[in-house]
């Protein structure tokens, strides 16, 4: 399924010329346009057209990718994934909840709230959006696709250069790092087979299998949300794939997104969590206590985890290091299964897969593999056992989802940043450290002026922030401080001229 002005909308973009703008203009660089830089772009342009202002705006998104929009999550590609998202919550714009859907309306999609639509379709709705707010944009405001990837970032008196990696620079007053999900990261007993034809690092290349005919078993390391669109897409190679193992620590698959309307039971959320404020402990206690409540009198105890989603970043802000660490050991598996779950029918034709015997999954740690002549051999330890056990499988698919420790990600801009001191990993590996207002903190614990991180690994500050309707939020809330800064700049600058 493809909305009908696709190729229109990328094109206006990858071709966008790289006129010279006038030397009062005010630059922003954003790095990355999936969806976090995209939502970024649109929130500028359309803070820049209510406030008309005098002074020239040129916003310029580095992403070597053809489509604006797409990133990893939204690519178009080989087969229909499924959003995890229903579509009434997929809204750019967080003041308008129903756009997705309008969208949908005008491409002659028919949709529902509760309907979950090919991924490739919200790239589209985004490139759509963004070209129309950068038509409604006034002349002296200009957002063009510069595509190229990023690979040093330096001060130069009061503005940054961003080198790219066609060697030329890119000057900029303000920059925005909206890098999305970084590949996963290789685990170690795999290392070695890292370019091996049997090894598949990119779950999302699973579809060149299709030209293969040595395909009978495969692994896939990892059981979450990445594992769930392998299987799906293995699936759709089948009799060439014959059987699939599922290797995670745990075990555990995501739970399903609801399947059918239920009787809506809204405890009071918002005063349990407030009683539980500061220990892992006593919020582990109170969601389970709200869930089972809500179970219990027929409602949905999904909702339990709807009607907290405003209160998580305050509730994580909350916990010191050790309370986080324990959170972290302890509930993070059992919280990322319920929190981030995948529609029923993705989730019901794995499980029928399981029941059928072509999939099965083991709780369990790899501990190493090795390349035979026409196969590869798995060791692997069952969860609790003392004794390994081996299995012989055709490929190994990476499905452990994306790398959370900044200081292994390979991408050359992040690396020079950590080396400068730019910015710094915080210190439980799960990004990098990030003020309230956005800006990274550097290595010399203050915030980095004029620069701003937007995306996944925000979740070291507020631990929920992959999803749509919290980056929205962020970006919208970035754009407003940009434009406030914008204005104050412009006016100064008048006086000055004056």
């Amino acid at each position: 399924m493809q909305a009908r002005n696709h190729g229109a909308v990328s094109a206006a973009f990858s071709t966008a010329p790289e006129t010279r703008p006038s030397t009062h203009a005010w630059q922003v660089a954003i790095v990355g346009a999936g969806f976090s830089g995209t939502a970024l772009a649109i929130q500028l342009l359309k803070e820049a057209t209510s406030a008309a202002s005098a002074r020239p705006m040129r916003i310029t998104l580095v992403d070597p990718r053809p489509e604006i929009g797409a990133g990893v999550a939204y690519a178009t590609r080989d087969y229909p994934y499924p959003l995890n998202v229903a579509a009434g919550q997929m809204s750019v714009d967080g003041s308008r909840p129903g756009d997705f859907l309008d969208y949908l309306k005008t491409q002659g999609i028919h949709a529902v709230p509760g309907d979950y639509l090919p991924r490739q379709v919200y790239g589209d709705y985004l490139r759509t959006r963004l070209a129309e707010a950068r038509a409604a944009a006034p002349s002296n405001v200009e957002c063009v696709h510069r595509r190229a990837s990023a690979w040093q970032l330096r001060r130069n008196d009061d503005r940054w250069l961003l080198w790219l990696d066609d060697g030329t620079p890119l000057t900029a007053d303000d920059v925005a790092l909206a890098l999305g999900n970084p590949p996963p990261a290789i685990p170690p007993e795999l290392a070695h087979l890292a370019h091996s034809r049997r090894y598949i690092s990119d779950p999302w290349s699973i579809g060149t299998l299709a030209n293969q005919e040595d395909i009978g078993s495969v692994l896939l390391v990892g059981s979450g949300l990445t594992m769930i669109d392998a299987a799906l897409r293995l699936a759709a190679l089948r009799p060439r794939v014959r059987h699939i193992h599922v290797l995670s620590r745990h075990g555990l698959m995501p739970e399903s997104q609801a399947a059918t309307a239920l009787p809506a039971i809204k405890p009071d959320v918002a005063s349990a969590l407030e009683a539980a404020r500061g220990s892992t402990r006593r919020l582990v206690r109170a969601f389970r206590s709200l869930t089972a409540t809500v179970g219990k009198a027929g409602g949905d105890w999904r909702e339990v985890l709807g009607l907290a989603r405003g209160q998580l970043a305050a509730q994580w802000r909350a916990l010191d290091q050790t309370q986080r660490a324990r959170f972290l050991r302890h509930a993070r598996s059992s919280w990322e299964v319920n929190r981030h779950r995948v529609p029923a029918g993705p989730l019901g034709a794995v499980r029928s897969l399981a029941r059928a015997g072509v999939l099965e999954v083991h709780a369990g740690r790899l501990e190493e593999a090795s390349e035979l002549e026409d196969s590869m051999e798995v060791i692997w330890r069952p969860r609790g056992a003392t004794r390994t056990r081996a299995w012989l499988v055709d490929r190994i698919i990476n499905c452990t989802g994306p790398e959370r420790r900044a200081g292994r990600v390979a991408d050359p801009l992040v690396q020079s940043l950590l080396s400068s001191g730019t910015i710094r990993a915080d210190a439980l590996s799960l990004g990098i450290d990030i003020a309230d207002d956005g800006r990274p903190i550097s290595r010399d614990g203050a915030p980095v002026d004029r620069l701003y991180y937007l995306g996944p690994w925000l979740r070291a500050r507020d631990w929920e922030a992959t999803a749509v309707p919290e980056l929205r939020e962020h970006a919208a809330g970035l754009a407003r401080s940009l434009a406030r800064r914008h204005l104050v700049e412009s006016v100064q600058e008048n006086l000055q001229e004056k």
